[in-house]
């Protein structure tokens, strides 16, 4: 087994577990628990940079991939999945900053007490993680096509 189609295999996973986190985290805030949907997509995060982490590592030590073997479709492929990629990574980080300064309203400490968020703050959280979740989807299903071209170049 090729090390490199193993490393992405991983991280094919590691993008499912991503994805999961982050629909149940936003089912949590649905269901009115802003604790748990935190907790959630701060995991999901997490997953993400130690994938970055892990990459720096696997260019360290294993190198890119030749893509001279690819077919253009499959680098057009692989390029879409980037963009998707970065469509995740762009809008999650976005709404984790947006989402820090709602901490302090109701709608995070479900306190009335607590001043009421603005509007427009919640409206863009809410898009970046929007945008976040569908980069991420589309990342995961055009990954498992980049991970299968990569199988079958194995032979």
């Amino acid at each position: 087994m090729d090390p490199r189609v193993l490393y992405w295999t991983f991280a094919f996973i590691n993008m499912g577990f991503v994805i999961g986190l982050a629909v149940f985290g936003t089912r949590e805030i649905l269901h009115g628990r802003p604790t748990r949907h935190r907790a959630m997509m701060i995991a999901s995060a997490g997953l993400v940079v130690a994938f970055i982490v892990s990459y720096a590592f696997k260019l360290q030590f294993l190198g890119r991939e030749d893509l001279s073997a690819w077919s253009a479709r499959d680098i057009n492929v692989l390029r879409f999945h980037e963009t998707c990629v970065l469509a995740m990574v762009v809008g999650g980080g976005l709404a984790l900053l947006l989402g820090h300064r709602l901490r302090a309203t109701r709608r995070f400490t479900l306190d009335v007490e607590d001043p009421r968020p603005d509007p427009v703050l919640v409206r863009r959280h809410r898009l970046a993680g929007r945008v976040a979740i569908v980069g991420a989807a589309l990342g995961f299903v055009s990954a498992g096509f980049v991970l299968a071209g990569m199988y079958a170049r194995l032979g």
